[in-house]
C-alpha cells in the first residue's frame, strides 16, 4: 500500500472530487495471492461503494496488481 498510495500523500490543490476520493486508502480493497516460490501478487481494487456517483471513469474498472518478491521485499512488476 505504501507504494500504491504513500501514507500522508495528498491530492493536488485543484484535484477533482473523483481524484480526491481515488487518493484515499479507504477507497480500496487489497487482496494478496501467493504465487510460485517467493512471489506474492497484491491486487488493489476500488471498493464498490467508493467514489460512487462522481465524474470520470469508475475506479472499479481499473485493477492494479503488484508482483512482490517476499525474500528480498522488492516489487518485481506493477
Amino acid at each position: 500500500m505504501e507504494d500504491f498510495l504513500p501514507l500522508g500523500a495528498k491530492p493536488r490543490r485543484d484535484a477533482t472530487p473523483t481524484e480526491v476520493c481515488a487518493s484515499q486508502r479507504q477507497s480500496y480493497d487489497v487482496t494478496a495471492v501467493p504465487g510460485n516460490d517467493v512471489v506474492v501478487f497484491v491486487r488493489f481494487t476500488a471498493r464498490p461503494d467508493a467514489c460512487h456517483g462522481l465524474e470520470g471513469p469508475p475506479l472499479a474498472g481499473i485493477p492494479i496488481v503488484y508482483a512482490v518478491d517476499t525474500a528480498k521485499w522488492v516489487i518485481l512488476s506493477v
